[in-house]
């Protein structure tokens, strides 16, 4: 008799889509950074503008960094590929130089991984068919490369983010070593100025412009007109000071006092 738990190993191993929907066993911590998401939604939408508005699929690279089993994805770059006899090869040599333009201007990101889009609509965990293929071309470069699939088909990301992450795991199918994928867990991690642009990106209207109820363009707009009166009335204190230097107004001691006493708040 066969058990519920060996059943569903063996559907799991007959079916290598299926693992995908597995969790991952590695025990990897992985942190994702927002910028990483802008990234792809921009190239997504620059490929969609130049496609009359039509779906195109995207590759890139994933940079981060790595240290035991924490995984951080911090920043990403573009990859170029072209269609032979229907299957996506990816420009290697292209590769190779932005990586290399990288490491200069980033020197302690490493390549981790790679992402791309689905131009369909997928169930969460799914992956789209060839991606198994790029995955162990990229391998060849990458070690134990990541896999980030933003889902950006039309209604994706309404109530989720529309993100999955996925590493590749050896199985024996069909008595055959076969690369598989398998889900992975993340966390998104932000530092200050990744919160000001996803504000400011989360406030965008369609046409490019502003919304006018964006709290962090309120915020600086006050901050500006505070920092304009502040220096309007420095300009006049000086004015003042100059004044009773020159002998043309006589000295105030009571307010050379209070001007000092201001100017001991001021940090070193």
């Amino acid at each position: 008799q066969i058990q519920p738990e060996m059943a569903e190993k063996m559907d799991t191993e007959d079916n290598p889509e299926q693992r995908a929907n597995k969790g991952s066993a590695s025990g990897l911590s992985i942190s994702l950074h927002p910028l990483v998401i802008i990234n792809i939604s921009d190239h997504t939408t620059r490929k969609k503008v130049q496609n009359q508005g039509q779906q195109q699929r995207v590759l890139g690279v994933l940079l981060g960094t790595q240290e035991g089993r924490a995984v951080e994805l911090c920043n990403s770059f573009e990859l170029d590929y072209k269609i032979v006899d229907g299957k996506l090869q990816i420009d290697m040599q292209y590769l190779q130089v932005k990586q290399e333009q990288y490491k200069k201007v980033f020197a302690k990101y490493e390549p981790v991984g790679w992402y791309s889009n689905s131009t369909m609509r997928l169930t969460p965990g799914e992956v789209q068919p060839g991606d198994i293929d790029i995955h162990r071309e990229i391998a060849g470069i990458i070690e134990n490369p990541l896999y980030l699939l933003l889902d950006t088909s039309d209604g994706a990301g309404i109530r989720d983010l529309p993100v999955s992450l996925f590493e590749s795991e050896v199985h024996i199918i069909d008595e055959t070593p076969t690369l598989t994928f398998a889900r992975s867990q993340y966390h998104l991690e932000t530092e200050e100025a990744e919160r000001v642009s996803v504000d400011q990106v989360s406030h965008l209207l369609p046409t490019g412009a502003t919304s006018a109820s964006s709290a962090m363009s309120s915020h600086i707009s006050s901050v500006h007109s505070a920092v304009k009166m502040l220096q309007k009335r420095i300009q006049a204190i000086l004015a003042l000071l100059r004044e009773m230097q020159a002998g043309k107004v006589p000295k105030d001691h009571k307010l050379l006092r209070m001007v000092a006493s201001l100017c001991h708040r001021l940090p070193a």
